[in-house]
């Protein structure tokens, strides 16, 4: 009856009211009338509320608007050196752009595109560097298939540059050790005596990156939707593995202990460093098994051998996957775990340093998530350090949707600090800002086996396989680099670093004032 409108159900039930009313006699219909009128006024306002309520379920989004940042994941590799114009390219999608306020599209969507452009090194004769142009124009869900636009904007991790939706690889000119010796090649023109510095230079540091772009399966791309897309009103958004509930209840005790944690971890001279800005309820077992699963690696204990390594990933612009993780300590214990996930690049990583809080609570753990977006050399302490990505929150939900898509996390929670600031300073001297609240991941057995969380196809050719074409490409690509070799070239290129670098300070600046004032207040403590 309730299906039947508004309308039509008033007009049965004024009919029964008053077909029944006839029937009785006199003295007994007036009290029942007023019985069975409260009755009839009451199941209208009822059915009224259900019929709302199912007018706006059946109300839906109908149009995705244009402009949102999300991301995928690469299901198929790409390289300059093997992929052709026209090349079909595969992903997933692993965060949805939302409409109405709600992710549009179900994690693992299928997203396809095509290669439009590709800029091949080769033997390095006619071009110093590689880039590759990705259109993806396509969204899969189920039987449905959506066409879009969109733009690439960055590759998570890696040391290619994007510029305009080009996809571009590293220049000869642009790696530590060649600009090292565009600054040392125009000596032997002063003085024919300090050309051993640059045979020196060159002996020390016999490393060149890969100038052929490759990016295998399990990149992740942040792409831009530049053209609305529109939703049928028969569309259905596929199941969700996202299936975690952020507001529901987590115990009092366990959230009272964890909003009695100290904040930040400290460096080994006690400085305050990092935002604890994650929790986690499991087993040690289950941690390893669910960053396992992620693509996450262990980092090496730090030695000679660690440190050499680590010299070669700065000078060839090659990531470390298992490069060391400095130790901080939470209440004045070390970390017990750490971990890093990483591409192509020295430079940008995710890290994560957990703590065992079990003598609060069974299986607790309390951790500090953050992105390293760039390393230099520190005066101050004599060593490399990497600055760190600002928004501390989109880290922690980066964690979240690693652990997510590896099918090991049973529940999501949110606490929230009190009076925890927005913006603050890390060891380091880098601006962090968060909304102080804490993801806690209730984990469980993983779901999908490790090797099967990032669907992978066949590998294809990344670079030369013969060494010796790629000593020959190297002596080519060095040629390059002859007209740079004066005083004249040199001055100007000192000139423009220190110009960028003063651009990339205010634009980080910038980026941290307008994220802070675009960022939603927080809803409280659950």
């Amino acid at each position: 009856m309730l299906l039947l409108g508004k309308a039509p159900l008033c007009a049965i039930m004024r009919d029964l009211l008053t077909a029944q009313a006839r029937l009785l006699a006199p003295s007994l219909q007036r009290p029942l009338e007023r019985s069975r009128l409260a009755k009839g006024v009451f199941l209208l306002a009822l059915s009224c509320a259900f019929c709302a309520s199912g007018h706006a379920q059946d109300q839906p989004c109908k149009v995705v608007p244009a402009g949102q940042d999300f991301w995928i994941r690469l299901t198929a590799p790409v390289s300059t050196y093997s992929s052709k114009i026209g090349s079909e390219v595969k992903a997933m999608l692993i965060a949805s752009p939302n409409c109405d306020d709600s992710a549009a599209f179900a994690m693992r969507t299928t997203v396809e595109g095509h290669i439009t452009h590709v800029r091949r090194v080769g033997f390095g004769v006619w071009h110093s560097s590689s880039a590759v142009t990705i259109d993806f124009d396509k969204f899969i869900a189920g039987p449905q298939t959506f066409a879009v636009k969109t733009n690439v904007l960055e590759v998570a991790n890696g040391r290619e540059n994007v510029k305009a939706g080009v996809i571009k690889g590293v220049g000869g000119q642009a790696t530590p050790q060649q600009i090292m010796s565009m600054r040392l090649l125009h000596l032997p023109f002063w003085n024919t005596e300090a050309y051993w510095i640059f045979l020196l230079r060159r002996g020390a540091f016999p490393f060149s990156p890969e100038p052929e772009i490759f990016l295998p399966a399990g990149t992740d791309l942040r792409l831009r939707l530049m053209t609305p897309v529109e939703l049928p009103a028969e569309f259905v958004k596929g199941p969700q593995e996202e299936n975690t509930q952020r507001d529901a209840e987590i115990g009092e005790d366990i959230r009272a202990k964890l909003v009695a944690l100290p904040a930040h971890s400290l460096t080994r001279s006690r400085r305050p460093s990092d935002v604890v800005n994650l929790a986690f309820i499991g087993s040690q077992e289950q941690i390893e098994a669910a960053f396992q699963a992620a693509g996450w690696t262990y980092g090496d204990s730090v030695s000679a051998w660690s440190v050499l390594r680590e010299m070669r990933a700065f000078s060839s612009l090659n990531s470390y996957p298992h490069l060391p993780i400095s130790n901080q300590w939470l209440a004045g214990k070390a970390a017990d775990i750490r971990l890093q996930k990483s591409l192509d690049s020295y430079q940008k990583r995710d890290h994560i340093r957990i703590w065992n809080e079990s003598a609060l609570a069974p299986d607790l753990w309390a951790a500090s998530a953050i992105h390293e977006t760039g390393a230099t050399w520190s005066i101050r302490t004599g060593r490399f350090i990497h600055h760190v990505d600002a928004d501390i929150d989109a880290e922690s939900e980066r964690v979240v949707r690693d652990l997510t898509l590896a099918g090991c996390v049973a529940d999501v929670h949110r606490v929230q600090r009190p009076e925890k600031p927005e913006t603050e300073r890390n060891s380091s001297g880098d601006d962090l800002w968060t909304d102080g609240s804490l993801e806690v991941l209730e984990l469980a057995d993983c779901e999908t086996p490790a090797i099967k969380a990032i669907p992978r196809s066949g590998e294809i050719a990344r670079r030369p396989n013969s060494k010796l074409k790629r000593f020959v490409r190297a002596q080519v690509l060095s040629v390059h680099d002859i007209w740079r070799s004066n005083a004249i070239y040199v001055s100007f290129d000192i000139s423009r670093a220190v110009i960028h670098s003063l651009r990339r300070r205010r634009a980080r600046e910038y980026e941290t004032k307008v994220n802070i004032s675009a960022k939603p207040p927080s809803s409280g403590p659950n």
